[in-house]
């Protein structure tokens, strides 16, 4: 399978396993960016693909309901935001109470690396909603409480 083909493969899996659980949360936006407002906080996801291939983070924020109220993007309405401008994030997957703040989900090789065979990239989306289900929404509760 080539990188591009590996890439196809996740975003498809991403779109049809990923984003119906994200709907059923209450998310809005399109892939890569989501949002979910209520009346106290905006819950920010993303999922952002590694240039060199073969990999993707999903980062999660959050801001109060009228989004950001200081710093440079202050006036940005929330609408236009998404987590690349939020300081306080988690990356799913990652275990900050262990020292491990960083997480890739892997599903094909980077570019430098050769062809390999199709990975199960359905299991990897279903993976990534786990961590929305049990981390995610965890983090985004426990956020909430801060703000």
């Amino acid at each position: 399978m080539t990188h591009k083909e590996h890439r196809q493969a996740m975003e498809t899996a991403l779109k049809s396993i990923l984003v119906p659980d994200l709907r059923a949360r209450g998310f809005r936006g399109s892939f890569p960016h989501f949002r979910r407002q209520t009346d106290d906080r905006v819950d920010f996801l993303s999922i952002q693909f590694k240039r060199s291939g073969g990999s993707f983070c999903v980062e999660i924020g959050q801001t109060g309901p009228d989004g950001l109220t200081e710093g440079p993007f202050r006036d940005r309405p929330v609408a236009k935001l998404d987590v690349t401008y939020l300081k306080d994030r988690l990356r799913l997957g990652s275990r900050p109470h262990e020292g491990i703040s960083d997480h890739w989900y892997v599903f094909g090789p980077a570019s430098y690396d050769p062809p390999a065979p199709m990975s199960d990239h359905d299991a990897i989306a279903r993976d990534v909603v786990g961590h929305v289900a049990i981390d995610g929404e965890a983090w985004w509760d426990t956020h909430a409480r801060t703000l």
